[in-house]
């Protein structure tokens, strides 16, 4: 058991390795299209009042991962605990068959869910996740949204995430960040490019 355990620490620790090029480059390219064009797109625009706020909340679909998916759920309970105290409005997202069970067990509105995927996870599935917070997010707290799986969805004024950011074997450190509207960090230009 300890060598197929092995086995998969090391796929796994070689996929998230290659996607951190694509993941920064992606981040470069959109912040550097961002700030240097004059774009009025929603995803960019902050809301001038939050009513609600979308809480996107990533746990694996399985047990015995130590503190992965408690650490993010703990996480997520902070993020929602302010939004509630800053007088917002919570709509709960949630991936992961272990964070769906915590908030059913607990009586806890789930505005939607996904799970079935985190052990290999898909484009198709991320695909789904996406569509789901972009329509949810341009709607906006004023509209409600019709989208497949989830009829009747009310709009949010602004999406966090949480979820467990791999530093090594031993350490995966919960995080929650402001997915929308997005944030444009101001850089200088350069005359760097990106790798081919």
């Amino acid at each position: 058991m300890e060598l197929v355990a092995t086995s998969r620490i090391a796929k796994a620790q070689a996929r998230v390795a290659a996607s951190q090029p694509y993941a920064r480059a992606i981040t470069g390219v959109l912040t550097a299209l961002a700030s240097t064009a004059n774009i009025d797109h929603p995803l960019l625009t902050p809301r001038p009042e939050v009513r609600r706020a979308g809480v996107l909340l990533i746990t694996s679909d399985r047990g015995l991962a130590g503190g992965y998916n408690v650490n993010a759920i703990r996480t997520a309970e902070q993020l929602i605990s302010r939004l509630r105290g800053e007088g917002r409005e919570v709509a709960l997202y949630v991936i992961g068959r272990k964070a769906i069970n915590y908030y059913r067990f607990r009586g806890r509105e789930i505005t939607q869910s996904w799970s079935g995927f985190s052990e290999q996870p898909t484009f198709a599935d991320a695909r789904q996740v996406g569509e789901a917070l972009i329509s949810a997010f341009v709607a906006g707290a004023d509209d409600t949204i019709e989208h497949p799986g989830a009829d009747g969805v009310l709009g949010v004024d602004e999406l966090h995430i949480v979820s467990t950011r791999f530093q090594s074997l031993m350490s995966q450190s919960p995080q929650a960040r402001l997915l929308a509207p997005m944030e444009v960090e101001e850089r200088e230009q350069t005359d760097e490019r990106l790798p081919a």
